[in-house]
């Protein structure tokens, strides 16, 4: 019965997509046919490998390239280990680090600095190794666990990348054509929509739907935008596609995804050397986060949000229990299962509306931390009273509704926005 229904899915699709579905979907399946020889070759290789284990172990690691904030994060804190020698093999080893063929880099700048770095092979070569390898006994010390989540602040002790003279010489000129001098700051606006997800795969393949709980207007940051800018900072609104343009005549604030001088490299060069990131909580913001930047979160899932860093200030979207019409407090969020919900399906299911931040709230949001970083400020005893809360609950509702077996969080140590907290002091319960 399933094969049945896996047929006439497939002509569905072609019926409705035409000749060009139908030679994708040949092109597809000669792919498919020739991995089986090389799936066989592979198993030689795999053999060795274990053979060899006594004198020398070899660990393989295939890069999450084609998730920028992945590609970001899994691979930093693999280098941070190894530079500072956290839970590596205790008898001679060699790592084999390689990008899956046939797959899209998400950014190749990112791709060259990383290669610079470590051992990259090809992955033609070692992706069927890896691949077959799961199938023999005691894979797992062959393979490299990668982790997304730097709980243990390894980026406090080590920077894993960085820029040589030539690549430092071209950011500054580009910045230069954009209209800033060498002694200008500037900021990374980065609002998640959902145009960058359909162009990687559109509708027709892959509903991205259940995403957009996460996406935001990016017209009410302009507000936001237009104080920074008095203040003299420039915002560069980051992007590779987006919904639609930064509507601002505003010379300080650069629509920078939709600028001819956008590249994958000034993407990283800009998420290294801003003063400070807005976030909407997506794969950039582990990019400034990785070169020691601050980053000021407009995010959700409540429960996975960076709590483990001192540069991060958050503030999460209102949790609504639509059948009681009220707002959930911080611990009602976790109780309620909101906390870790991944899809806007999920939501609905709960019952729960989440509202979005109104322009004068960001503007708020985004002014606190601007004023954090220039002033330096010093919490006052009040503030300082409202964070400790804020910490010991959250840290305290981890605990009691941990998220599967992967450790999220280390010691909380970012602050909420102070503003908020404030003002809504029963929503620390």
């Amino acid at each position: 019965m399933k094969i049945e229904n896996f047929i006439s899915k497939q002509i569905i699709n072609i019926k409705t997509y035409g000749l060009r579905e139908l030679f994708r979907k040949f092109n597809l399946l000669i792919k498919i046919l020739a991995i089986i020889p090389i799936n066989l070759i592979a198993i030689f290789p795999c053999m060795l490998i274990r053979l060899i284990s006594p004198w020398i172990l070899i660990r393989i690691m295939k890069v999450p390239a084609t998730n920028f904030g992945n590609f970001v994060s899994n691979v930093a804190l693999y280098s941070c280990k190894k530079k500072l020698k956290i839970e590596q093999p205790t008898k001679r080893y060699l790592d084999l680090l390689y990008i899956q063929p046939n797959v899209k880099i998400h950014n190749k700048q990112l791709a060259t600095m990383w290669k610079r770095k470590l051992n990259f092979f090809s992955g033609y070569l070692l992706d069927p190794i890896w691949r077959i390898g799961k199938f023999f006994p005691g894979w797992k010390i062959h393979t490299i666990e990668q982790s997304a989540f730097d709980v243990d602040n390894l980026m406090e002790k080590y920077q894993p990348l960085n820029f040589n003279d030539q690549e430092e010489i071209y950011g500054k000129k580009i910045l230069k054509e954009f209209g800033l001098k060498d002694s200008d700051k500037f900021v990374c606006l980065a609002v998640r929509d959902s145009a960058y997800q359909l162009k990687k795969a559109p509708a027709r393949f892959k509903d991205w739907s259940y995403h957009d709980y996460r996406c935001y207007d990016i017209d009410d940051f302009v507000l936001a935008a237009e104080e920074l800018a008095k203040r003299g900072y420039y915002i560069f609104r980051m992007g590779v596609v987006v919904n639609k343009p930064f509507k601002t005549n505003n010379l300080k604030i650069i629509d920078y995804a939709n600028s001819n001088l956008r590249s994958d490299f000034m993407d990283i060069y800009l998420g290294a050397r801003c003063s400070f990131c807005i976030s909407t909580g997506y794969g950039f913001d582990e990019l400034p986060y990785f070169f020691g930047r601050p980053v000021a979160m407009l995010g959700v899932p409540f429960g996975f949000l960076r709590t483990y860093s001192r540069k991060t200030l958050i503030l999460t979207k209102q949790h609504i229990l639509k059948k009681e019409k009220r707002r959930l407090n911080l611990s009602e969020i976790f109780s309620h299962g909101a906390a870790y919900a991944l899809k806007t399906k999920a939501f609905k299911e709960k019952g729960i509306e989440l509202v979005d931040f109104t322009p004068n709230e960001i503007k708020d949001f985004v002014i606190e931390m601007a004023e954090n970083l220039e002033f330096n400020n010093d919490l006052n005893s009040e503030d300082q009273e409202l964070q400790k809360i804020f910490r010991d609950l959250y840290a305290s509702n981890i605990k009691r509704h941990p998220y599967a077996d992967i450790k999220v969080h280390g010691q909380i140590r970012c602050c909420y926005s102070a503003k908020f907290l404030r003002e809504n002091r029963n929503w620390l319960k």
